[in-house]
């Protein structure tokens, strides 16, 4: 089997994962409606969590844990050997969906953190009707705020376009990064990321690709393909 051959599997095989959570992703007219304004704009969206959580899961999530699944993909074999990981800012739980179903690790520690309430329920009843491996853990946190433990992998999708004032400051960007930290967000992020990386960090990797949507998911994710951009940064003394 090739590599090319493998992606598709992984892909077509984490599509019958989310079709498991289709209740929680099938389009209403909320969602339509949110994913057309922001499709129109064009710009970095900051959104209102507390009022919008349904609509913007049913908007974005199946598009944003196929991103998350292509960043993992890209890191390889080694995402079977991450045991406890945090999901900083997991929103409704798009990237802890796609690491649970790569890593298929019954041993794997994920702990999601975010300050939506509405948003960690969410979170929960997408990994239960997912019926994934491992043990499951969301907590409301307001950060950035010091994690309180040391995660072999901190993943994050879509936080730091919302939190720029982190990605400069290198006292709060060491509370949230655990021993290596997975990022997907905007190219712009990304760049930004890469040119204020504080010292004690390197760049492991970074990938900008398209992901193929899997075409059972064509009536929730409404596009044939997204752009993806990534990456993945880990602490000098550990390397």
């Amino acid at each position: 089997m090739t590599c090319m051959d493998g992606q598709v599997r992984h892909f077509d095989e984490f599509a019958d994962v989310l079709l498991r959570c289709h209740h929680l992703y099938r389009p209403s007219i909320d969602s339509i409606a949110l994913r057309n304004a922001v499709e129109s704009r064009r710009q970095i969206e900051i959104f209102d969590y507390s009022s919008s959580a349904d609509a913007f899961t049913r908007a974005f999530g199946m598009r944003n844990s196929l991103k998350c699944l292509q960043a993992l993909v890209n890191v390889g074999s080694r995402i079977r050997s991450y045991r406890k990981v945090c999901d900083l800012g997991c929103g409704s739980g798009s990237f802890s969906l796609a690491f649970a179903f790569l890593a298929d690790n019954a041993d794997l520690e994920l702990h999601g953190l975010d300050a939506s309430q509405r948003q960690l329920s969410l979170g929960e009843e997408l990994i239960s009707a997912a019926r994934l491996p491992g043990k499951f853990e969301f907590e409301r946190r307001n950060l950035p705020a010091e994690i309180g433990y040391l995660p072999d992998l901190t993943i994050s999708s879509y936080w730091f376009c919302e939190n720029e004032h982190v990605i400069v400051d290198p006292i709060l960007f060491d509370l949230l990064v655990g021993r290596e930290m997975l990022i997907v967000d905007y190219e712009k992020i990304i760049d930004r990321i890469m040119a204020c990386l504080p010292r004690g960090f390197r760049v492991l990797a970074r990938h900008s690709t398209n992901v193929e949507i899997p075409a059972a998911l064509a009536e929730f994710v409404a596009q044939e393909r997204a752009s993806v951009h990534s990456i993945h940064i880990g602490r000098t003394a550990d390397w």
